[in-house]
């Protein structure tokens, strides 16, 4: 391929791959070349080292290229402290000591920690950026053909390892702040480490953090360098301050922001604070501590935000050089990596917002949840880089210590479909071989499997030739199947809409007020239809912030979904596909079909007409938004699950589409049920003729009408007498004891060949009592005797009554009534006065058995239990007597004779 050919493909939007045509590398990003003069360059250069001497990773500068040029397979694992310069040294080292010929990448978990470490070096080597110092992130890249050390982001090298496996033209992979485990990063380095061992064991790969959980990694590594550096970090002085408490001592229900607000405004009277930098869990949190901070009265401060989702130069405004006092007020990015000048305060709340994968319910949750000592250690290690400084933590030293470790690795939180698809796309057939660092759970893995069997990506087989298709594109498995489904049904254009919707953030502001209200019509059937109409808005005023504020709608969202989109069409132009005009309204039924087919486990009924509460398969349950277009939709698909945790915890439904009845029938029939019978109807207790359509164990469409067929009725009934969930009052203690008297006597006399009673006889037995009835109410105070005289004959009824008796009568003229338990002896209880004139004990089962006697005191309570009654006269009765007789002297206790 040459140069030309090479270089106007890349002009056609193949952003994230590397080709290679034996003799020079290209990168597929151009980006903005470098300019600058060979003088420029050497300069640089020698800026660079000059800078890098100060470093204290320069202390280790020899063993790391004494290492890395003393053999192969090269690998290094490094600790080193905030504040050693490894982020910015360690790649320069590589480069102007290491002969290398082809590219650094190094690795970043964040965009923003990507785009300003690759500008920092760059600065420091004197090069523009996007020279030789480049860095790729999602929507953004500084690259060129004379990039040599490049900062991106995990999902950027996961992509490239896609479509170059053996990344030709990179010599080294340094894998950065590796301690926040993304999964990403995970199957990166595993892919890496295969890579090196199997057919380029020139590539060097090397692992860096600050806090890291070294055990199992130096093994899983092996062989493998441990590199210990040293920090350029000034002490810390930690304060904690414990929530406000009530006059009775209970902690009081304060909001964060209040909490941030006080400690800032008391850390603001030091004059040696410096710069504050306050950690909030989201974007939420940050925006209210900032309006509090904004009315607090401190003059002379600037209060900038700082999260992922900002425009990038928001972003640098509040990491720049120079200016005035400034309060930064962010989320975890700022944990890592980032140097933000002039630090000496730290404000932490101690909390993260974090998406945790339910595998079970297929749904993510967002919680608020406390982070770990080594993020804890992370942000208060901001407050030392540039002078001795003070970290102020809203929280106690008791609860410092009960908190976990380190975090817990994505791998074991999030959705990992994807990678489990990129494993079979591959041809792993079982994906628990992978090189795994800590491997998925079962669940986790039980999910990935069971939703790419759903999607038609893989069968007992392996990947299919659906599997594969979507396995090749860079998109998570449902987004793939949507798009191949939408090619089919001829609507690609919103299917890509969708798709790139799905993978940002949201596009409507959502506090005060929903800003998707407006863009809301009567005759929608998808909410999709408001978000394209919101999106049209924002593109026609050129994404201005505060026009788009006005409508409601975040014009970054909606900058980024039109890159996003953009990025989608060039991966399905590349597959020769056929771009239309998007029209929701007309395009709709091909849209439902398409949504079906990437979300059909994720078909959801309301549970009635004025209600938000909906029904899903999977046995789960959620609410609509109040503005949402499926409100009247007899189904509906669901694109969105998110379970947000506080007091309550509420699932809520977005990104929902109605969908025709027959077009679940026919896309998803291998999972449909269509019923035509007599049902239990609980809420009326009644056995009713139902039809219905389920999928799965949800019920999709239901018409009640027409006589239930009798004998299903009666077993209906019987089913639901014998779970215990209707009663029969005649069904009592009596006939338990008829039950009784038969199982017992067909134990102890065979020979009469009696029927038994087991479970199904019970069942056979209460459907004749249900027999002709429709209700419980029917049923409920029928005589049940009737059904059971007709199990026996009139001989064998008897037989029964002969030899297994309800009632014995004694010797003395007294007739008893008798107790029967399988495996026991019958029984009966009476006192001492009773037995007046009985000398030896009864029997049943024609004198086989003998009864168990239960002699008692005259309170009733048992005394004495005996089967013989000759011994308790001759032995027992004067005992009983003599303890008895003082306690009761009005009872006759003169004995039986």
């Amino acid at each position: 391929m040459d140069r030309q050919n090479l270089i106007s493909q890349l002009d056609h939007g193949h952003e994230m791959g590397f080709f290679w045509d034996g003799s020079t590398k290209f990168s597929v990003n151009i980006g903005e070349s470098f300019s600058g003069s060979e003088s420029e360059k050497k300069f640089g250069k020698l800026a660079s080292t000059c800078e890098i001497m100060k470093l204290p990773i320069d202390e280790v500068r020899s063993e790391i290229l004494r290492e890395f040029t003393g053999g192969e397979p090269w690998r290094m694992l490094v600790k080193a402290p905030t504040g050693s310069g490894k982020s910015t040294g360690l790649p320069s080292i590589l480069l102007d000591g290491g002969g290398l010929e082809g590219m650094i990448v190094v690795v970043q978990p964040r965009r923003i920690a990507a785009r300003m470490l690759a500008r920092r070096v760059a600065s420091l080597r004197g090069c523009s950026i996007g020279g030789e110092v480049g860095y790729v992130v999602r929507f953004d890249h500084k690259m060129s053909k004379q990039t040599r050390i490049v900062y991106v982001t995990d999902g950027v090298l996961q992509r490239w390892l896609e479509e170059n496996p053996q990344l030709s033209g990179i010599d080294a992979v340094i894998f950065d702040e590796f301690h926040e485990r993304r999964l990403a990063m995970d199957v990166a380095l595993a892919d890496c480490l295969e890579l090196q061992e199997n057919i380029r064991s020139e590539l060097k790969v090397c692992v860096m953090s600050a806090t890291l959980e070294l055990a199992g990694l130096d093994a899983y590594l092996s062989p493998c360098r441990l590199l210990e550096a040293g920090g350029r970090a000034f002490p810390v002085e930690m304060e904690y301050q414990r929530a406000a408490q009530s006059a009775r001592g209970v902690a009081k229900d304060e909001p964060v922001w209040m909490r941030c607000q006080r400690a800032v405004i008391e850390a603001s009277k030091r004059d040696d604070c410096g710069n504050i930098l306050v950690f909030l869990p989201g974007v939420y949190e940050i925006q209210r501590t900032v309006d509090q901070l904004k009315h607090s009265g401190l003059g002379g401060w600037e209060i900038c935000p700082l999260y992922g989702s900002l425009k990038p130069e928001q972003q640098d405004r509040a990491v720049r050089e120079g200016g005035g006092p400034r309060i930064i007020v962010a989320t975890n990015v700022a944990e890592t990596s980032l140097t933000i000048p002039g630090v000496r305060t730290v404000v932490d709340t101690g909390l993260a917002r974090v998406a945790v994968f339910d595998a079970g319910r297929g749904m993510d949750t967002l919680f608020v949840q406390k982070i770990s000592r080594a993020a804890a250690e992370q942000r208060a290690g901001r407050a030392g880089r540039v002078a001795p400084g003070r970290a102020v933590r809203l929280w106690s030293e008791a609860d410092q210590a009960r908190r976990d470790a380190f975090e817990l690795p994505e791998v074991q939180r999030v959705d990992i479909t994807e990678v489990i698809l990129n494993l079979h796309g591959r041809g792993l057939r079982d994906v628990q071989k992978f090189r795994w660092l800590t491997p998925p759970s079962a669940p986790a893995l039980a999910h990935a499997e069971e939703l790419l069997e759903d999607l038609g990506a893989i069968d007992a087989d392996g990947i299919t030739a659906l599997g594969k298709q979507m396995a090749r594109m860079p998109l998570h498995p449902r987004m793939a199947r949507l798009l191949l489904a939408a090619q089919q049904e001829d609507c690609l254009a919103e299917a890509i809409f969708v798709a790139a919707l799905l993978q940002g953030e949201g596009l409507f502001l959502k506090a005060p007020h929903s800003g998707r209200t407006q863009f809301v019509y009567d005759d929608d059937r998808s909410d999709f239809c408001s978000d394209w109409r919101g999106f049209e808005s924002a593109r026609a005023m050129g994404y201005q912030p505060q026009r788009c504020n006005a409508i409601g709608v975040m014009a970054r969202a909606a900058r980024e979904l039109a890159q996003s989109i953009q990025q989608l069409e060039r991966v399905v132009l590349r597959h020769g596909w056929q771009l239309g005009e998007i029209n929701f309204s007309a395009h709709h039924r091909a849209l439902s079909r398409a949504m079906l087919a990437a979300f059909r486990d994720n078909l959801a009924v309301t549970l009635g007409a004025g209600t938000l509460s909906c029904r899903l398969c999977g046995n789960r349950s959620g609410k609509l938004a109040a503005e949402s277009a499926v409100k009247q939709a007899e189904v509906f698909v669901v694109s969105q699950l998110t379970e947000v945790g506080g007091r309550e915890v509420t699932v809520y439904l977005n990104g929902c589409v109605e969908v025709m009845l027959e077009d679940v029938r026919e896309l998803a029939g291998d999972a449909v049920e269509e019923l035509d019978a007599a049902v239990y109807d609980e809420k009326i207790r009644r056995v009713v003729n139902r039809k219905e359509v389920k999928f799965k164990d949800l019920v999709l469409w239901s018409k009640d009408g027409g006589e239930p067929d009798a004998e299903q009725a009666a077993v209906l009934l019987a089913e639901r007498v014998a779970a215990g969930e209707l009663k029969l009052k005649k069904w009592d203690a009596s006939v338990e004891q008829w039950i009784a008297r038969l199982l017992c006597l067909r134990q102890w006399m065979p020979e009469l060949e009696l029927p038994g009673f087991d479970e199904d006889d019970r069942a056979i037995a209460l459907e004749m009592v249900c027999a002709g009835a429709l209700s419980y109410k029917q049923i409920k105070d029928k005589d049940v005797m009737p059904a059971l005289q007709s199990w026996l004959s009139p001989s064998q009824h008897a037989v029964l009554n002969a030899y297994a008796p309800a009632r014995i009568k004694l010797a003395n003229g007294k007739e008893i009534k008798l107790k029967y338990e399988v495996g026991k002896p019958p029984s009966m209880a009476l006192t001492v006065q009773r037995l007046y004139g009985v000398t030896t004990t009864p029997t049943v089962a024609d004198g086989r058995v003998k009864v168990q006697i239960h002699i008692c005191a005259p309170n009733q309570r048992p005394w004495q239990m005996t089967q013989d009654l000759e011994n308790f006269w001759l032995n027992g009765f004067e005992q009983m007597k003599k303890d008895l007789a003082g306690r009761y002297p009005k009872h006759d206790w003169s004995g039986s004779r």
